[in-house]
């Protein structure tokens, strides 16, 4: 009689806790057989979780621990959680682990009262929460402390669980990436016309639980972010990025990076090499590029784009600009120190260029037309 008048206080007094209780760790996922779980309370001074039943029949509790809240751990090396059941040590029960939490499987009886499962961290769902933001935010803190190349910028990825989405700027295609936990993307901001890029990526976490934050940052600044604890939520962003690339100082040979395929080609770094080692260094020869660069990027982005689409037209644009690559070769090849040296050679060079491209064409239609 006594033990029932007791085990009737135990559950009054349990009644009293229950709500607060499962406010806190409602998140935790378990299943039960034979009983039910009454509450969770936990013990730092111990670093345990205390498990409250209600059981009817012979049964088990599988339970899943996240390692934020709960885990065991000897340098840094998983070790076995001591468990009690209704006080009494349990030396066999199966585990399975995984970096983010680790699920047990407890077997119990039907006079048991009581799981106490006792590890050598234990972490309060706020303290775990709190310690997880002064973390990415320090990580934030100290990639806007340091110093990124020129016209790039960096796309950051924090997690807990798995992940997976696209990528795409002005430079990069379509890509899609996926990964678990933190990670992150260097990318180049560079346009069609030199002064900005475009940038996007959207990324969907692949589980129920978990967190997931992405920010984009250039030049020592946030200019994009976003975040979501959803089940099986998505975080997109976007953008423009700024790019030093302006046309008055020499943007990218456009038409020549779209019929070659690429900025690494030889005949690119040519014409790029021509701009800025020798044009750029004087006066004539700044003005002359200015001039030249207000006319270019007027039509140089739809030329390199239907390049990109048409590859008829690529061969065609190729075959036309190859006798001019091949003939400002020449430039690379002698001394421009001077404002008359640039003047005389630019001279000879235009003059050239227009004796392939309108006296030599002109002349075979006079001949043409005698015939």
């Amino acid at each position: 009689m006594g033990i029932q008048i007791k085990a009737v206080i135990l559950f009054l007094v349990i009644g009293m806790f229950v709500s607060p209780v499962f406010a806190q760790f409602q998140g935790l996922d378990y299943d039960i057989r034979g009983g039910d779980v009454l509450g969770f309370e936990i013990d730092q001074e111990n670093t345990s979780l205390v498990i409250l039943l209600d059981t009817r029949s012979r049964g088990e509790l599988v339970i899943t621990l996240p390692r934020s809240l709960i885990d065991a751990k000897i340098n840094s090396v998983d070790t076995d959680f001591k468990i009690l059941v209704s006080g009494l040590n349990l030396n066999f029960f199966d585990e399975t682990s995984t970096p983010t939490d680790r699920t047990i499987t407890i077997p119990f009886s039907r006079s048991d009262y009581e799981i106490i499962i006792i590890g050598t961290q234990l972490f309060s769902e706020e303290k775990s929460s709190q310690t997880l933001v002064e973390k990415i935010e320090k990580t934030i803190s100290d990639e806007l402390k340091s110093e990124m190349p020129k016209n790039q910028a960096k796309l950051l990825i924090f997690s807990d669980t798995q992940w997976s989405g696209a990528f795409q700027s002005s430079n990069i295609d379509f890509t899609e990436i996926d990964g678990q936990n933190d990670d992150s993307i260097t990318f180049k901001c560079e346009s069609s016309m030199g002064r900005e890029a475009g940038f996007g990526s959207k990324i969907q976490k692949t589980t129920q639980d978990g967190y997931l934050k992405l920010v984009v940052i250039q030049n020592q600044e946030i200019i994009s972010e976003g975040s979501t604890v959803e089940p099986f939520g998505d975080v997109l962003v976007n953008g423009n990025c700024f790019s030093d690339f302006e046309v008055g100082n020499g943007g990218g040979c456009l038409i020549a990076t779209a019929t070659y395929g690429t900025e690494l080609a030889p005949q690119v770094q040519q014409l790029r090499e021509l701009r800025d080692d020798k044009l750029l260094k004087t006066a004539s020869g700044t003005n002359f590029m200015n001039l030249f660069n207000s006319i270019y990027y007027s039509f140089s982005p739809i030329v390199a784009d239907y390049e990109r689409e048409n590859l008829v037209f690529r061969e065609l644009i190729k075959a036309g600009i190859t006798p001019m690559i091949s003939s400002l070769s020449i430039l690379n090849h002698v001394s421009m120190d001077s404002e008359a040296e640039v003047l005389g050679y630019g001279i000879s060079l235009i003059l050239l260029n227009i004796g392939m491209y309108v006296g030599i064409p002109a002349s075979v239609i006079i001949v043409i037309r005698k015939f």
